[in-house]
């Protein structure tokens, strides 16, 4: 009998099928079928807040007219149904986002605004209750559907690190576009809102007739920023 004929019994002995791994983490696609994906650490991050509220034609700030930005940063479409955002510092509280079918490709960004009929008529998702504290510290989470930790930003002791209302704009909070590293809790990670001249307006998502007094770029890249962050940050 050849030799490996006899070996065989024992190598299937050896090497049984694996089968499922019990302990190994679980993917959810974020198809239409399924509903929310899941996500990893640092695929989806929060790219733009703007906490000081709108400012119309009028001069008038609006406080509740705030936005919270998401950028999806991983190799694949994502659906966020469900996926919480929590805040803690001045505030502490807590939002599920809205369920649909909203996939977001890699790449985008999408807006969570506390109204669509403000400065931000065109938000991905709104949630009436959201709430930012007024130049008081905020820590913001976020969370995919199964409560694993995404993305945080800000600090719970430090007023916010940029952005703002100087009683005639209001300025966003944007995250500098970092080579390497950039951590969202780390205050050189962001930079105000720069109404410098570009070759394409990001901020075509904000009502026109706000756009005078409202320096932000909701669901659009950020605005150059001119400290030299770019080029900095680690590779960890």
């Amino acid at each position: 009998m050849h030799p490996l004929l006899l070996l065989a019994p024992l190598l299937l002995a050896c090497n049984p099928d694996p089968g499922e791994v019990d302990q190994q983490v679980g993917y959810r696609l974020g198809s239409i079928e399924n509903g929310a994906s899941s996500g990893e650490r640092g695929t989806i991050k929060i790219s733009e807040v703007l906490w000081a509220g709108s400012v119309g034609l009028d001069g008038t700030l609006d406080r509740d007219d705030i936005f919270i930005e998401l950028r999806n940063e991983s190799a694949r479409s994502v659906n966020l149904s469900n996926w919480i955002l929590a805040q803690s510092g001045t505030i502490e509280r807590s939002w599920r986002i809205p369920e649909g079918p909203r996939m977001v490709a890699v790449g985008e960004h999408v807006v969570i605004a506390k109204k669509s009929d403000g400065c931000f008529p065109s938000a991905d998702y709104v949630i009436e209750d959201l709430e930012l504290p007024h130049g008081d510290p905020f820590y913001i989470t976020l969370q995919d559907a199964d409560e694993r930790l995404i993305e945080s930003a800000g600090n719970r002791e430090m007023p916010p690190f940029a952005g703002g209302w100087d009683l005639v704009d209001a300025r966003s909070m944007e995250r500098v576009q970092l080579m390497f590293g950039g951590r969202g809790t780390e205050p050189h990670t962001w930079h105000h809102y720069t109404d410098a001249e570009v070759d394409e307006p990001n901020n075509v998502r904000v009502a026109e007739s706000c756009r005078a007094h409202t320096l932000a770029s909701p669901g659009r890249p950020n605005s150059p920023d001119y400290s030299g962050a770019y080029s900095t940050g680690s590779f960890e």
